[in-house]
């Protein structure tokens, strides 16, 4: 009887290690461009409902960090990657999904504006989809971060994100599903906390 208690509370110990785990970074040596990558280990969603194409529909964005390091010297990258649930194929063109270009990150006490990296993935030097979500059809752009940058990133996750098209309008995006547990273990990672 003593033995499986023990084996039991051995066992409930482990739980929060693996929880824990679950959320840390996947690091990978990128195999075209040799660049050492650490990606957040899950995105953080961010959505906006269409409801005049159809019921409970949504258009998303998935949001995560990357760290690169090209023979040490290290980048961060913010990955925006817009994909949607709604088959726009019979729909015209004004009607497809915003693409992302100049970005805002809105929190309560403030904003940060970004402007997409040119050269998109081949920039960061990514050669395959790094934050992809559940469809098949998706587009992506890839935005220049500080080491300031991240930290603020750490700090909480944005509220909204908005695309920023010509002339200035937004197309903004709320908070959908985001853990915020996901940016202290890519900070415990990369080194930029302790």
């Amino acid at each position: 009887m003593r033995v499986r208690i023990a084996g039991l509370a051995l066992a409930a110990l482990a739980l929060p290690a693996c929880a824990a785990r679950d959320l840390w970074p996947a690091e990978r040596l990128d195999p075209e461009t040799a660049v050492n990558v650490t990606i957040m280990a899950e995105p953080w969603v961010y959505a906006r409902p269409v409801p005049m194409l159809a019921a409970n529909a949504r258009d998303y964005l998935n949001v995560g960090v990357v760290e690169t390091n090209r023979a040490g010297s290290r980048a961060w990258w913010l990955g925006v990657v817009s994909w949607s649930t709604i088959d726009r194929s019979p729909q015209p063109a004004d009607r497809a999904p915003v693409r992302p270009e100049r970005i805002r990150l809105d929190w309560k006490e403030g904003r940060l504006e970004l402007s997409p990296a040119a050269g998109g993935r081949a920039a960061v030097g990514l050669s395959a989809p790094a934050l992809t979500g559940p469809a098949e059809s998706f587009t992506e752009a890839w935005y220049a971060l500080s080491a300031g940058d991240v930290a603020r990133l750490g700090g909480a996750a944005p509220a909204s994100v908005s695309l920023v098209g010509e002339g200035g309008r937004p197309t903004t995006y709320d908070a959908w599903q985001v853990n915020p547990a996901v940016m202290p273990e890519f900070l415990k990672a990369t080194g930029l906390s302790p």
